[in-house]
């Protein structure tokens, strides 16, 4: 009888491994774009749209991974894989189809935002709601009450944070 409840038992190393391995596969999981993620539970994939919005201060990616890990326990691993796979291919094809952006729509946008209103930033975010509202909006006011000798480094940050939203 203790061979038949031994045998069903996993180390805590085991789970460990296991829980990792999920988180790993999550991580992955990130580098896609919502859309192309419509196939899985839709919790995973607001889990993962909220990983991408997420800074790194305190380990918040880090848990978010966690969660992400958690929720992928629930699914077919296999399936997940395959759907990476599909993807990673698909992705290939897509990024050779279409044409890649110049560097220098970041700072087409950047000056747009720099010198208009909310209206600019309402656009940018109906074409890249990936962005955030608050921080476009916190760098147009720090642009606008800052020196000229600041003003540079502001755009800088803009331009930067556009960039890190860019598809590769």
């Amino acid at each position: 009888m203790s061979d038949a409840i031994e045998t069903d038992l996993v180390s805590k190393t085991k789970r460990k491994q296991q829980a990792l391995a999920l988180q790993n596969l999550g991580e992955e999981l990130t580098r896609f774009k919502p859309t192309q993620l419509q196939a899985l539970p839709p919790k995973l994939v607001t889990a993962i749209t909220e990983f991408n919005r997420l800074p790194n201060s305190h380990g918040a990616r880090r848990r978010q991974l966690q969660f992400i890990g958690k929720l992928m326990r629930e699914l077919d691993h296999d399936e997940i894989i395959l759907a990476i796979a599909r993807l990673k291919t698909q992705g290939l094809a897509d990024s050779r189809q279409q044409q890649q952006p110049t560097p220098s729509q970041g700072s087409e946008w950047c000056a747009r935002i720099l010198s208009g209103e909310d209206a600019e930033i309402n656009a940018l975010l109906q074409a890249r709601p990936e962005l955030e509202r608050q921080q476009l909006r916190q760098l147009q006011r720090d642009h606008r009450r800052a020196d000229a000798r600041k003003r540079a480094s502001i755009e800088e940050k803009l331009e930067d944070y556009l960039r890190s939203f860019a598809p590769p």
